[in-house]
């Protein structure tokens, strides 16, 4: 294995695995993780460039236009900021193919960085798929999920099951793991509202709404789980390695077929 190539893995996994975990637990993670990580990576670009194994110019065209893109995804509010330094650092630490890995498919993208954000969406997109799943699980056991919603959008229900879980009350951690999926009633309205996406920028906000249907008595909720999608980067960057892009993949072969 080429020992450059090497050194850029390790430092991927550990930067992915550390930042994961504190993910997983706090939600937050120090901007001077991708610093560091990311001076790492410049180093080996640096040396990859004066050895000639790697061109100014396609550093800096993978780099500038992946960091760009991450920042533009980040600005869009599609994922936090962490998710978007996370991006900019893998693209420093692989701005091409590593050359020692043949992944499974064979393919990838020729900025190197566009298939471990595709890969990484579709390890994100795979988390709502099992989110409706347990919820069909859990309404063929009997449990009314929408009671209270009858009258409701059958489309909006359907949308809320790919995108939350109903739990108790007593069992709701608040931010910033998780955001209510209901609204109290609106003045002159006796009913729940439900909503398709929580403003996850307005931790004050979700406390109170949490707070009055405390003190409603209410049993249950529905709510969004905030994804630690730092988890879903290493899946996807693990996929990357090992497989391939499988969405350029797919393209590829219908193309061709």
């Amino acid at each position: 294995m080429n020992s450059v190539d090497a050194v850029r893995v390790l430092l991927s996994l550990a930067m992915l695995g550390y930042t994961s975990w504190v993910d997983l637990k706090t939600r937050e993670v120090y901007d001077i993780v991708w610093a560091i990580f990311g001076v790492l990576g410049l180093i080996l670009n640096l040396y990859e460039v004066y050895v000639g194994s790697l061109t100014l110019l396609l550093f800096a065209v993978s780099v500038g236009f992946s960091a760009a893109l991450a920042l533009l995804i980040g600005y869009l509010g599609l994922y936090g900021w962490a998710d978007a330094l996370a991006f900019i650092a893998l693209s420093i630490l692989h701005p091409v193919q590593p050359r020692s890995f043949r992944p499974i498919l064979g393919v990838a993208s020729i900025i190197y960085p566009l298939s471990l954000f595709s890969n990484s969406a579709l390890a994100g997109a795979s988390f709502a798929v099992v989110l409706f799943i347990r919820n069909l699980i859990t309404a063929s056991r009997g449990e009314r999920l929408f009671q209270g919603f009858e009258g409701g959008s059958m489309l909006k229900k359907v949308v809320v099951m790919f995108t939350g879980v109903k739990v108790r009350m007593s069992s709701v951690r608040g931010p910033p793991f998780q955001y209510p999926l209901e609204l109290p009633p609106e003045e002159g309205s006796s009913g729940r509202r439900l909503i398709l996406m929580p403003d996850i920028q307005d931790d004050e906000s979700a406390e109170e709404i949490f707070s009055t249907f405390r003190e409603e008595g209410l049993s249950s909720i529905w709510v969004s789980h905030t994804l630690p999608f730092l988890v879903f980067i290493t899946v996807g960057y693990i996929m990357t390695l090992t497989i391939g892009d499988l969405a350029l993949a797919v393209f590829v072969r219908h193309l061709l077929s």
